[in-house]
């Protein structure tokens, strides 16, 4: 009898190792709920609670700042998979507008240190952040002013992302536009997916908001604008952030 609860418990063992290498996490960080802890990222525009003009952004002065903050964990080794819900975009944006504004997003984190992967796994049917082994990418109505909401799932004795959900906010207007030269050449009264998308999955590789008005050229800055585009490219807080996280 105890050689076959030893033989199920392999099973079960290698199940799970298959099971956490194929949704892109180590075996320790599915190992008990109990290590698991959710943190939430709500990214707002700087006026969110009083009538808005057409927009605030403004043009990058200084993007050389050092600061960054760390959220408490890493990405795994192996990177972190992620699929799109391309069911609940906004109509006016096409499905490579979203795949492509989503995959600059994640690149200019991987550009900036090669240990960061990501890897596309398609499209998904999930339509609500929740823990259930797909890393959602999706639109949905947020009430408020809230323009994206990040869920972290993060394993508390490993410091390794568990799983993350990125939601934006399908009451508000979006729009994808390709960086050029010109930090506010958005859409006007839009916000734009590869803007706020770079902010956000700056959360998956482990790093936080910042605030302080010293910090308003950076992507991780915490505050979003419409027709801005400056958070596409990264700036020096940003890039010593996520090189200070080793996956």
């Amino acid at each position: 009898m105890k050689k076959i609860i030893a033989i199920e418990a392999g099973i079960c063992l290698v199940g799970m190792i298959f099971f956490a290498q194929i949704n892109g996490t180590s075996s320790s960080a599915m190992a008990s709920n109990d290590d698991v802890r959710l943190k939430t990222f709500v990214h707002y525009p700087k006026d969110h609670g009083r009538p808005a003009p057409p927009s605030y952004c403004s043009v990058t002065i200084n993007d050389q700042v050092s600061d960054f903050g760390l959220a408490g964990w890493q990405m795994p080794t192996a990177g972190m998979s992620y699929a799109i819900n391309y069911g609940t975009k906004p109509t006016n944006l096409t499905n490579n507008d979203v795949l492509n504004g989503v995959n600059a997003s994640f690149a200019a984190w991987s550009a900036a240190d090669s240990k960061q992967i990501f890897s596309n796994a398609g499209a998904t049917n999930v339509r609500n952040a929740k823990r259930d082994g797909v890393n959602a990418i999706l639109w949905k109505p947020i009430s408020g002013s809230a323009i994206a909401i990040t869920y972290a799932w993060y394993n508390t004795l490993t410091g390794q992302l568990v799983e993350a959900d990125t939601v934006f906010n399908r009451n508000l207007k979006w729009s994808q536009t390709a960086y050029t030269a010109g930090d506010c050449d958005g859409v006007t009264g839009t916000y734009d997916l590869q803007n706020i998308g770079t902010h956000e999955f700056g959360h998956w590789v482990g790093l936080n908001d910042l605030y302080n008005t010293v910090d308003k050229d950076l992507t991780m800055y915490g505050y979003g604008e419409t027709k801005e585009l400056k958070k596409d490219t990264l700036g020096a807080g940003d890039v010593i952030g996520v090189n200070t996280i080793a996956p």
